[in-house]
């Protein structure tokens, strides 16, 4: 379902550990990511680090965060998350020298994440492309008690340019799960106070709706607030809309991403679309908005609904990378 790094997860929830000795078994297999830590390197061994990881067998894919310690400390720690296959997670005391730090790691083999919290610095979108351009495989943000300016920012950051986001935050449904992964998360990360039966429940839901949509974490449309990967699913620009404002943040004309979406679709299933309203399944809108000429278009040419998303998550990513 989602690949970051050499993690393969079956699901976009992760279980975060606020003791390397807490007993998360009851998390094992439901949760897609489980985290060790935080283990303080200025207080442990990279070699203690290990025998406490050694003795997790999860059926989860599983990580570890730390804080302080010694370039040479961090750098011994991510070979040992590498060679076990586990993500490293290093939280951000300052951003100076921060993509030295991430590229050394990164050197290391290691799938790496970054957490910081929204208040340690001024604007998170410079540090985010920063983290990007390093090598960064998450950016992990820690968006508690903000309700619902937590997905505001979460888009926010996303349209600047980020690495894969990861977001703590309050869950307790899921269109809670929704609003935060529909703004351009990829990830949720939860306490080890959670309740497991939610925690099994809300993943088997996640994993059920990919399943039936084909893309988890499919954006709004802009014209309904989405973040920038919602392009991808917009008309040409023929009125006066919030697209236009999109364009402006990404730096092309209207008539460059008409250019670019048809030049994109050319000769993918995405191409035709005799009947819809401007004439290509390029423009159409997302499946689970209701709409009888797509997807008249799409039985007629044998595409099933979670195959449109597949390439029209495929379209957003091309977009956003032209």
């Amino acid at each position: 379902m989602l690949k970051i790094g050499y993690l393969n997860l079956d699901n976009p929830l992760a279980i975060i550990s606020s003791n390397g000795s807490s007993d998360l078994g009851s998390f094992s297999g439901s949760a897609g990511l489980i985290m060790l830590g935080r283990f303080n390197l200025d207080e442990v061994t990279p070699s203690e680090i290990k025998r406490t990881m050694d003795r997790r067998r999860p059926r989860s894919a599983l990580g570890f965060s730390v804080v302080g310690g010694e370039l040479e400390d961090l750098t011994e720690t991510a070979k040992m998350a590498a060679q076990r296959g586990h993500l490293i997670e290093v939280e951000l005391p300052r951003t100076d020298g921060i993509s030295d730090l991430v590229r050394a790691i990164k050197n290391s083999g290691a799938t790496l994440s970054v957490r910081v919290r929204p208040d340690a610095v001024d604007d998170l979108r410079p540090l985010a492309r920063e983290l990007k351009e390093a090598g960064a495989d998450i950016l992990h943000l820690d968006l508690r008690d903000l309700g619902s300016g937590a997905p505001k920012i979460v888009k926010k950051i996303s349209d600047g340019g980020a690495p894969p986001l990861m977001v703590r935050c309050d869950v307790g449904d899921f269109q809670d799960a929704r609003n935060i992964l529909s703004m351009g998360a990829d990830m949720i990360s939860l306490s080890d106070e959670a309740d497991p039966e939610f925690v099994a429940w809300l993943a088997d839901i996640l994993k059920r709706f990919h399943d039936l949509v084909g893309w988890y974490n499919a954006p709004k449309h802009i014209c309904s607030g989405g973040d920038l990967r919602g392009m991808a699913f917009c008309c040409p620009p023929v009125k006066n809309c919030l697209l236009l404002g999109a364009l402006k943040k990404v730096g092309i004309s209207p008539k460059e991403f008409v250019d670019r979406k048809l030049a994109l679709t050319k000769g993918t299933p995405l191409e035709p679309g005799d009947g819809t309203c401007f004439g290509s399944l390029a423009w159409c809108c997302k499946i689970t908005k209701p709409c009888f000429m797509r997807d008249a278009v799409l039985d007629r040419h044998g595409i099933a609904p979670d195959e449109y998303m597949r390439l029209k998550k495929k379209l957003a990513v091309d977009l956003l990378k032209a």
